[in-house]
């Protein structure tokens, strides 16, 4: 990597002490529109047309200002509106930037690119009023795509930012409606970020390496509605190849996902109002998954070791579910269909096997799983049961099933080979 550096740096010191040939044209219609080029290289491009609609001699106090020093840079803007402005500032070779605003009514978008390095490319697309881009980039071949729009005249516009350091990066921001935040920061190597907003003030937040070391890692994050958050961070601890998805659906929905380490995959999906997932992952090659339907559930998934897998399904209202699972190849399953149940499952140890399905209101669970090869199940279908099941030690299998209305189960487990069977119902 440091070589590759070098190598750039030298080829482009070489080109630019020899600087000739650059060409900047300029083409602006209306009143009071400015416009700065500033190039030192060679073969250094610039492009600005600004135009408009509402003023019969075009756009209105447009500004453009356009900074390129290396190689073979190319900048392109076109503003077409009023009061719109654009910087682009390029230091390397070979870099990129396209910056759109407007098809001949917009007015104040404001966009940004800075690019220092070689081969960085750097697009921006906004429409209606009021927006706001940015993309900073450092390295060598990152790409950054960022495209708004207000869908309507005269309304607040959304925010989008984009930090790129290091090699091989791509994100995209897309945000369609009013009042988004789309914000990504990259670092280290070939990291990948999509984000994908339509509605009014949602947020969507993506951290991949940006103080660790890793690189390789996705997220993918899309919301549809208002008020919405997703967070993505694979960049607090060390993450390569890390995966992470998260779709929302609906209003005030919340989804947060931690990775750090090899492999991981997390996939979150809501569906309804003021659903709140969150995923912690350390490890390798852990997968852990939550679907939400409806209001106000809570699903929380925390893994810690090696290919372990959990998965949580909540149709209702007000379920609440949680997994931790530390060790080996654990796997646990957790499904709720009603309203105010709880579930939470807690397993140490390697290769352990837990189930919990409920149908109906206000049922609670509790497996806790220590050691090796323990098998639990549980069942509820009615109003206000509880189950508790406590295993330690090896291949111990518990099943329990309760039908109906206020019954109470406890099941402990020690040692190695134990079975039990509860069935309760009235």
């Amino acid at each position: 990597m440091k070589k590759l550096y070098f190598s750039l740096i030298a080829m482009f010191a070489v080109a630019i002490s020899y600087a000739q040939f650059n060409t900047s044209t300029v083409n602006s219609f209306g009143v009071g529109n400015t416009d700065l080029i500033n190039q030192i290289g060679d073969s250094n491009s610039s492009n600005v047309i600004q135009d408009g609609a509402m003023d019969p001699l075009g756009g209105v106090a447009n500004a453009a200002e356009v900074t390129q020093i290396g190689v073979t840079n190319s900048s392109d803007i076109s503003q077409l509106g009023d009061r719109n402005t654009a910087i682009a500032f390029q230091w390397g070779m070979d870099n990129t930037s396209i910056q759109s605003q407007g098809v001949g009514w917009s007015e104040d978008n404001v966009a940004s690119v800075e690019q220092w390095g070689f081969g960085n490319l750097a697009t921006q697309t906004q429409r209606f009023d009021l927006n706001t881009a940015e993309i900073l980039q450092v390295g060598v071949d990152n790409e950054a795509h960022q495209f708004q729009t207000t869908l309507t005249n005269g309304a607040m516009g959304s925010y989008a930012y984009a930090e790129q350091f290091g090699e091989g990066h791509f994100s995209n921001q897309e945000q369609r409606g009013e009042e988004n935040t789309a914000l990504v920061y990259q670092g280290e190597l070939y990291n990948t970020a999509l984000q994908y907003q339509t509605g009014n003030m949602n947020y969507a937040l993506a951290y991949q390496n940006d103080i660790s070391l890793g690189g390789g890692n996705m997220s993918l994050q899309m919301q549809t509605g208002d008020e919405n958050t997703a967070v993505v961070d694979q960049g607090l601890f060390d993450a390569v190849f890390n995966y992470a998805e998260q779709e929302q659906i609906g209003n005030l929905n919340d989804a947060f996902a931690l990775q750090a380490g090899w492999y991981n995959a997390s996939y979150q999906y809501q569906e309804g109002d003021e659903n709140v997932s969150d995923t912690y992952q350390f490890g390798i090659g852990n997968l852990a998954g939550s679907a939400q339907y409806g209001l106000a559930n809570i699903a929380t998934t925390t893994q810690d070791g090696l290919f372990n897998l959990s998965g949580i399904m909540q149709i209702g209202e007000g379920n609440e579910a949680m997994t931790t699972q530390l060790g080996e190849a654990n796997v646990s399953g957790v499904g709720q269909f009603g309203w105010y149940n709880y579930a939470e499952t807690s397993q140490d140890g390697v290769l352990n096997l837990s189930g919990i399905d409920q149908y109906g209101l206000g049922n609670a669970a509790y497996t806790t799983q220590l050691g090796i090869g323990n098998v639990s199940g549980v069942l509820q279908d009615g109003a206000f049961n509880l189950a508790v099941t406590n295993q330690t030690g090896d291949m111990n299998m518990s099943l329990t099933t309760q039908l109906g209305l206020g019954h109470s189960s406890l099941v402990n487990q020690v040692g190695n080979a134990n079975i039990s069977v509860v069935n309760q119902s009235n």
